[in-house]
């Protein structure tokens, strides 16, 4: 007797903590009866990268870290984005500072310059003694000059962003920067 009762609860046992571990972590939401939105703990993901920006007058390498709350972890966020819309991990001020979004945002893949000349706003800050400048790659002002730039996402959530021209308030006859920034994701 002795011995079953020790084999049935060695069984037990583990079969309970599947049960426990399928039922908390299964991956799928059940909607929320009032807002009709998904429900489910948002664990999130941080992305750990290097941000690499080449001035008129200087080269600035930083590292960072950007925790992200509003996903669910590494792979959600390379599929749906927040909301709908990918953020270039960045470090924040006084450090470079990207603000990057990726409004037509389909999941992972190459995003070219064509496809990427759409979105309304995307900058590189710089800080310096006298203040913060802005940069910019993309813009909605019709009389500004955009730069360039490329991503490159991968499912897991890594990837990096290219870019070059990005002109001192997007004036064309101002300083301009180019460079990269890259990054790994952990859920």
């Amino acid at each position: 007797m002795i011995k079953l009762h020790r084999t049935v609860t060695a069984l037990a046992v583990p079969a309970l903590a599947l049960a426990l571990t399928a039922c908390a972590g299964s991956g799928t939401k059940s909607p929320d009866a009032a807002s009709g939105s998904p429900a489910g703990p948002m664990l999130g993901a941080t992305f750990k990268g290097t941000i690499y920006v080449s001035t008129p007058t200087s080269h600035l390498t930083r590292a960072y870290t950007d925790r992200v709350t509003d996903v669910r972890n590494c792979a959600d966020a390379a599929k749906t984005g927040w909301d709908g819309t990918f953020r270039v991990p960045s470090p924040q001020a006084p450090l470079p500072q990207a603000e990057i979004e990726i409004s037509g945002f389909h999941g992972p893949g190459t995003y070219t310059p064509t496809m990427l000349q759409h979105d309304k706003a995307d900058m590189i800050l710089l800080t310096s003694k006298s203040g913060t400048s802005e940069y910019d790659i993309t813009t909605a002002v019709a009389r500004r000059t955009p730069g360039k730039e490329v991503l490159f996402l991968s499912k897991n959530g890594s990837g990096q962003l290219v870019y070059s021209g990005a002109h001192l308030n997007g004036d064309a006859g101002g300083p301009e920067v180019a460079g990269l920034i890259q990054w790994n994701c952990t859920s």
